[in-house]
This record gives C-alpha cells, structure tokens and sequence, in this order.
C-alpha cells in the first residue's frame, strides 16, 4: 500500500478509533458472508459485553468518503481490497472491539493472521434463501448485481469462499432461523466461555 493512500485514510477521519476506550480483552471478530447478520449481531454483542464495536465496511465509507457500491463501480474491487486491508491491520491492532467484518476480508490470509491474534474469530452463516431475503435491494451489493439470477450468485460465491471462511473461523454459529438476539446471546456465550470474558 502506497504511504499516500494510508497518510490519506489516517487524515480522513482521525478520530475513527481514537475514542476506543481502554479495554486489554481479546477482540471478538464476526465473520461471514453478507447477510449473515454480522453488523446487526455486533452491535448486540457490543452492548452485552460492554465493548465498541466497529464495522470496516462502515470504516471504509467513512474514510473514503465513498459507499461500497461506488468504490467498486470507480475505483474496483482491488482498490477496494488494498483499502480493506488498511481497516483491518488498524482494528486488529486495538483490543477489546467487536469487530463486523466485510464478506471478503477472511479470503486475504494477511486479514485472517491480524484478526486471529486479536482474538475470537466467529463466522456467521445463513441460508442462501434467507442470505437473498435479507440484503433486499441486491443492485446496492456489487457482487450480487454482476448476475442475472441473484440467489444462483450467492451460492456460487458461498461455495467459493466456504473454505476459507472455515478455516479462518475459531467457532460458527447458524443465524437462519433465530432472531438477532438470539444469536447474539450465542456468540456472546461463545466469547465468554473461549476468552473468560
């Protein structure tokens, strides 16, 4: 990554992870595809276990001042990815964060080294129907919208990324059938019998 690029994104938004408290427990990172509830879920996490919580894709658009769906159309997805990579090296080097992840950050073997040793890696999964019924609006997801038939695209890039998704993860945990909350109360459960959080 060019120096420029990353003095760029640092001056964009100083303050992005300057407000993080001081919290020496082990990170808990979701992962997954999108639609897996991975913001939503974090956010619970957070408020449950008393820690910030972070979302990269949320990071990216903020520093760069571009939604996801414009960065791919302008600059691409390996400018995108370059700039990902920034995001994560910056959160994996904070502790006590719930972290939501973007769908391919655990395909980049540097992201899953950084987060691993931050601390818990959770990956989130869901049924392509229900992963289709709740991302909605598929031309706002730009590896959705390069397909004609959106549910044929989400398993094909589900069976893609299955084996570094598992490989990445410490523990999964299946959202299909329960509610937000319900699977928060898992992954929290999960955090706190693998951290002694």
């Amino acid at each position: 990554m060019a120096t420029w690029m990353r003095s760029a994104l640092a001056a964009g938004n100083h303050t992005m992870l300057a407000e993080t408290r001081t919290d020496h427990r082990p990170n808990l990172v979701l992962i997954g595809f999108m639609g897996t509830g991975k913001s939503t879920i974090g956010r619970l996490c957070a408020r449950r276990l008393d820690m910030e919580f972070r979302d990269s894709d949320a990071l990216i658009e903020q520093r760069t001042n571009l939604s996801i769906p414009q960065i791919f159309a302008e600059k691409g997805e390996p400018w995108f990815r370059r700039i990902e990579r920034i995001i994560i090296e910056e959160l994996a080097s904070h502790r006590g964060l719930v972290i939501a992840t973007g769908g391919g950050v655990p395909l980049d073997s540097d992201n899953v080294e950084r987060l691993r040793a931050s601390g818990l890696l959770v990956l989130l999964t869901a049924h392509p129907d229900v992963i289709l019924e709740r991302v909605g609006q598929v031309h706002k997801r730009p590896l959705l919208a390069q397909g004609a038939d959106p549910k044929q695209r989400i398993r094909a890039l589900l069976e893609e990324r299955e084996a570094a998704y598992r490989k990445a993860a410490h523990c999964v945990v299946d959202t299909s059938h329960s509610s937000p909350e319900e699977s928060a109360e898992k992954v929290v459960l999960l955090y706190k019998v693998t951290q002694g959080g």
